[in-house]
C-alpha cells in the first residue's frame, strides 16, 4: 500500500505547473505593444546631401503647363507698303498652296493662278513684281517669277541656286546662297533680307540668324515670345506675346545682328495661343495675318 506522502508529490507538481501558466499569461497581457504608425505620419528618409521632397499633389501637377513649341507655319505674308501685299497658304507636297494679292490694305484679296505644292517662299520685288518658290512636279523645288503682280508667271529654275527657301517636302533642309544646307533648328518660318542675311524662327521661339548666306548661324531670343517672323526694309519683325500687351500681339523690330530695334509695341490684335499667324513690315506699315483677319497698323 503506497504511503500518504508519495501520493502528495504528483498533486504538488500539478499545482506548480498551473501557477507557472498563470504567471506567463499575466506577463503577455501586461507587455507594452509597438504603436502602429500611419504611412503619412512617418518622417521622410533623408539621404545625406539630398533634400527631402514630397510628391506633388494632382492639383499641383494639373497646374504645370507645358512650354509651347511652334509647329511649321502654313502661312506666308509679304507687303510692299500700307496697301499692297501678297499672302500664301503653304499647302504640302500633296496639297497645292494658294497665293493671293491685296491692293486695299488687306480688306479684300484676289487669288492668283499658282500651281505649287507647297508654297515655300514669297518675295516681293515691287508693287507688280514678285517671285514664288515651291514644289513643282514630284515636289521638286520650282522658281516662278511675275512682273504682272501674279496674273501670269515665268519659270526660272536657274535662279534656285543662291535663293533662300525651305526645301519642299524636307523639313531638315533649306536653300541658301551658301547652297542647300541643314536648317539651323526646327524651322517654323523663314525671312530672308538679302544674299547674306536671313532669320529662321525656331520651334523653341528663338531666332537663328545668319550674316554669311547660311554658312553659319547664331541663336537669339527676342524680348517678344515670337510666333511669327517677317521682313522690314532694313531687318526683321516678330509678332508674339509680351507681358505689357496682355492678350494682344506685340510687334518688335529686330536688326540683322539680332539686337532690338526699339521697344516692342502692342498691335491690338488678339491671336489665341497656338493659332498660326504671319507678319510683315515693309514700307513703314505692319501687316499681321491671324485667323481670317489681316490688320495693317503704322
Amino acid at each position: 500500500m503506497a504511503s500518504r506522502s508519495s501520493r502528495r508529490l504528483p498533486v504538488a507538481g500539478l499545482g506548480a505547473l498551473v501557477l507557472l501558466n498563470v504567471v506567463l499569461v499575466a506577463l503577455l497581457v501586461t507587455r507594452p505593444t509597438t504603436p502602429v504608425v500611419d504611412a503619412a505620419d512617418r518622417p521622410a528618409t533623408v539621404t545625406p546631401g539630398v533634400e527631402a521632397t514630397t510628391p506633388p499633389t494632382k492639383q499641383e501637377t494639373d497646374g504645370l503647363a507645358e512650354v509651347e513649341r511652334l509647329a511649321r507655319s502654313g502661312r506666308l505674308l509679304v507687303n510692299v507698303d500700307g496697301t499692297t501685299a501678297w499672302r500664301a497658304t503653304a499647302g504640302s507636297c500633296g496639297e497645292a498652296g494658294t497665293v493671293e494679292r491685296s491692293v486695299d490694305g488687306g480688306l479684300t484679296w484676289q487669288e492668283l493662278p499658282v500651281d505649287l505644292a507647297p508654297v515655300s517662299r514669297l518675295r516681293a520685288l515691287g508693287p507688280e513684281s514678285l517671285s514664288v518658290i515651291g514644289g513643282g512636279a514630284g515636289c521638286a523645288p520650282t522658281y516662278l517669277s511675275s512682273s504682272t503682280a501674279g496674273a501670269s508667271w515665268t519659270a526660272n529654275d536657274q535662279y534656285l541656286d543662291g535663293s533662300w527657301y525651305l526645301v519642299p517636302g524636307d523639313t531638315d533642309l533649306m536653300g541658301a546662297p551658301a547652297g542647300t544646307v541643314e536648317t539651323p533648328c526646327e524651322a517654323v518660318q523663314l525671312a530672308a533680307l538679302d544674299t547674306a542675311h536671313a532669320a529662321v524662327l525656331c520651334a523653341d521661339v528663338s531666332l537663328a540668324l545668319t550674316a554669311d548666306g547660311g554658312a553659319t548661324w547664331t541663336r537669339h531670343t527676342p524680348d517678344v515670345r515670337a510666333r511669327a517672323v517677317g521682313l522690314t526694309d532694313e531687318g526683321y519683325v516678330v509678332a508674339g506675346a509680351w507681358e505689357a500687351c496682355a492678350d494682344t500681339l506685340a510687334v518688335a523690330l529686330i536688326r540683322p545682328d539680332g539686337s532690338a530695334g526699339e521697344e516692342p509695341t502692342c498691335s491690338g490684335v488678339v491671336a489665341p495661343s497656338g493659332e498660326d499667324l504671319a507678319v510683315s513690315a515693309a514700307g513703314g506699315r505692319v501687316w499681321v495675318w491671324t485667323g481670317d483677319e489681316v490688320t495693317v497698323t503704322p
